[in-house]
């Protein structure tokens, strides 16, 4: 058996970029989960490594490995969701073919978030042949993080921990992220009636009513409690608008779909009632319309200080020289996280993962920083409370 210190100097950088090329080549945007779950238990087949891979709906499982710990401390969770989504377009390589450039690794899904579910893999695998740790160490590799954090929600539902720690690795670049926004998604639908260009007052124009609404939802004061953790919250985009079925028609339905960044206290049914009263006063009387609320997440308020903070600053600094700062600025707290499901079930959780997210073509993440995070994985491991 190893000392941790052994054990992070055998956290090999190739070992580690080839496991975030490999999972990055896989499409797992929405339904193919299960085929990087089962690269994650190929290298985690360990005798002293406990493995389940669970199917939460068909295709799109969550896989759970656990390394026992002597008990004396209570467990620590790493969380990294394998559905992977990213801008298709402009990429200077394939981004299902990861590629090396100037010591960062490009693909696809590498920053949000393979690659810090690759670190996790590794320092995981690491953990097993350690000298017993303080206390368990639980890798959460989920399913369909996007927005409302299923896969996440599904295991602490069915089997926790509902005390100790936590650690979900969205990219923060490396800082520890204490808080962030929580979401409620909405789409606005309008029906009209069609006609032709050549009769067009016979139709009611649902594209024109979507228009008025689009307009009015600009600058519209959501109702809060201002949170300090999240100071430049709430904010609120309309990110799709759409309708008609040609070019010479009146447009006889159209739809609007947007997302408020969301603060504690903030409900979904006050938000749906501003959201009717906005869009029906706005909204011509001759033309239908319908508001519904999509997908809601909480917000993620964490812990700021204390032994864990302390634990991961110490682990950092030790890897990479200096501490890394604790934080809620943007854009971190503009994110959706399942770190707020991870505190909501009793979880003392921080975000801490490689890459600055953007949503563009070529994203990447820094080696030394991606092999150097999963060293700070496993030193956290073995901190005592």
């Amino acid at each position: 058996m190893k000392s941790i210190d052994r054990a992070m100097g055998d956290i090999e950088r190739a070992a580690v970029v080839a496991l975030a090329s490999e999972i990055c080549a896989i499409p797992s945007s929405a339904t193919n989960e299960t085929a990087v779950a089962e690269v994650l238990a190929r290298e985690l087949d360990h005798p002293r490594i406990d493995l389940h891979l669970e199917e939460v709906v068909a295709g799109r499982a969550n896989l759970i490995a656990t390394v026992r710990g002597r008990g004396d401390r209570a467990p620590l969770v790493l969380n990294g969701h394998t559905d992977a989504s990213f801008y298709p377009d402009g990429w200077s390589g394939d981004p299902y073919s990861p590629w090396e450039r100037d010591g960062r690794l490009f693909g696809g899904g590498i920053d949000d978030m393979k690659g810090a579910v690759a670190a996790m893999t590794a320092a995981v695998r690491a953990a097993a042949d350690v000298d017993a740790l303080p206390g368990d160490l639980i890798f959460h590799a989920v399913m369909h993080h996007d927005t409302i954090g299923l896969g996440e929600k599904f295991i602490l539902a069915s089997e926790g921990p509902v005390e100790g720690y936590g650690i979900c690795g969205e990219p923060s670049d490396l800082a520890i992220h204490t808080a962030n926004s929580g979401a409620i998604r909405f789409e606005m639908r309008f029906t009209g009636a069609p006609a032709h260009i050549s009769h067009r007052w016979h139709g009611r124009d649902a594209l024109q009513a979507a228009i008025a609404v689009y307009h009015a939802l600009e600058g519209l004061d959501l109702p809060h409690e201002p949170c300090d953790r999240l100071p430049d919250m709430p904010q609120m985009i309309v990110g799709q608008l759409e309708g008609g079925e040609g070019a010479a028609l009146v447009a006889d339905r159209a739809r609007i779909a947007g997302d408020i960044r969301s603060v504690p206290g903030m409900d979904r049914a006050e938000v749906r009632r501003l959201l009717e009263r906005t869009m029906r006063a706005a909204c011509p009387d001759d033309i239908e319309s319908s508001v519904r609320i999509t997908t809601v997440q909480k917000p993620f308020i964490g812990v700021e200080s204390g032994s864990f903070v302390t634990a991961l600053q110490d682990a950092h600094a030790a890897v990479f020289g200096q501490r890394p700062p604790v934080t809620s600025a943007l854009p971190g707290q503009g994110f959706v996280t399942d770190a707020a499901d991870m505190a909501h079930f009793g979880l003392d959780t921080v975000v801490y993962g490689v890459g600055d997210w953007r949503h563009g073509p070529d994203q990447s993440v820094s080696i030394d920083e991606l092999v150097g995070s999963a060293r700070v994985y496993l030193a956290v491991a073995g901190f005592e409370a």
